[in-house]
């Protein structure tokens, strides 16, 4: 993956300053964007000419850098999403039911400040990397290879034991490097990319893949790769945002065959393994959420996708630590909520909307939230 540092944060500034410019003399309406929220809005109400920011339904999964004492080192995917997480539990044997995910607030923060200090590389293709590390200067040679050989390691998938019909997984991903070229080798504008093929192009057998699951993943849907790990060679976290056009199918990165379109990395020294965690599941959960979602395939730049996670905060409640056991987990509800107000100018959470204008849909939030929690005299009553 791509790791590309500004050397100096005047440099940083500097550069963030330029891209807003450009925007704002591109489009005068960028300056009358007073909130994220609006500045939402109008990325979403833009249109583009390519299918390739045309948002599709997501499978994302969180894959962490793994150290056992005698074992090899190797990635191994300890969550899922499809529209609520799914943990791996019982030590690796089984997946949990599917919950809401409940994020700390310091977490969503974190990965903020990822996303502001990290490297944002968007339609990013699959071909040469090094020009990128040697151009930022912050790698050193040897440096370079130890985050590549990170990176390459093998990807274990909860599921692989139990299942002999599985796919014929790559083992690792340096496997596809051999057979192409160096897998996450990434190009603004160049050429299309020998590394991975389209679902439709694709030698992989999906008659072996496990149907169970896969049967749950809609048509079409593409994948977010969430990466976080603890390494010794770092002394400061790295980061990457990568969005990928066209979306490729790596082989054995994904414990399903769909093509990734999204990759978060965040390695960094030892001591932060749990931050780490978290800020992932942050990132995977910002991922399922319908409107950062579409934000995410629209975005033009890191100002876009930090828009992104300011309307998400804006939409956030926070509970007191003291009267919430966070250990408790929130079940589905049978009715998901419709996220179109936010589509729509309004107040930040919390504030009051228009006078009826939001009118019908709130009676349809009552009426759904009095039926799930039993009170059906009540809302017969109130309705």
């Amino acid at each position: 993956i791509c790791i590309v540092q500004f050397t100096t944060k005047s440099s940083q500034c500097a550069y963030q300053n330029k891209i807003y410019k450009e925007k704002t003399q591109q489009d005068p309406r960028e300056q009358a964007f007073n909130t994220p929220s609006q500045r939402v809005q109008f990325i979403l109400g833009t249109e583009d000419d390519d299918l390739e920011h045309v948002p599709h339904d997501l499978f994302t999964e969180m894959d962490e850098l793994s150290f056992r004492a005698g074992c090899a080192t190797e990635w191994k995917e300890t969550a899922r999403w499809l529209k609520f997480e799914e943990d791996v539990e019982d030590g690796g044997e089984r997946w949990s039911k599917p919950y809401v995910a409940t994020l700390s607030l310091h977490s969503l923060f974190e990965l903020r400040r990822c996303i502001t200090n990290g490297t944002v590389l968007l339609d990013m293709r699959p071909i040469a990397l090094r020009r990128f590390m040697v151009a930022s200067g912050q790698l050193k040679e040897d440096l370079y290879n130890k985050v590549r050989e990170a990176m390459l390691k093998k990807h274990h998938h909860q599921n692989e034991r139990k299942l002999s019909n599985r796919i014929p997984l790559v083992r690792s991903i340096a496997d596809i490097g051999k057979k192409h070229s160096d897998p996450f080798l990434l190009e603004r504008n160049g050429e299309p990319s020998k590394v991975g093929v389209s679902r439709e192009g694709s030698s992989v057998d999906f008659s072996k893949v496990d149907m169970n699951f896969m049967k749950k993943i809609p048509p079409g849907a593409e994948a977010s790769n969430v990466l976080v790990g603890e390494v010794d060679f770092l002394e400061k976290p790295i980061i990457a945002f990568v969005r990928l056009s066209p979306a490729v199918l790596i082989t054995g990165l994904t414990e399903v065959p769909v093509p990734t379109r999204f990759l978060f990395l965040l390695l960094g020294p030892h001591g932060n393994g749990p931050q780490y965690h978290e800020i992932g599941r942050s990132m995977a959960t910002l991922m399922t959420d319908e409107i950062f979602h579409d934000v995410a395939y629209k975005a033009k730049d890191r100002t876009d996708l930090l828009s992104g996670i300011d309307e998400f905060l804006d939409q956030v409640t926070v509970l007191p630590p003291g009267e919430w056991d966070p250990t408790i987990r929130i079940e589905p509800p049978k009715n998901v909520p419709s996220q179109s107000k936010r589509k729509r100018p309004s107040q930040p959470n919390g504030t009051a909307s228009p006078a009826g204008e939001l009118e019908k849909e709130e009676e349809h939030s009552v009426h759904c939230s009095l039926v799930q929690c039993g009170f059906k005299k009540q809302a017969r009553k109130l309705l």
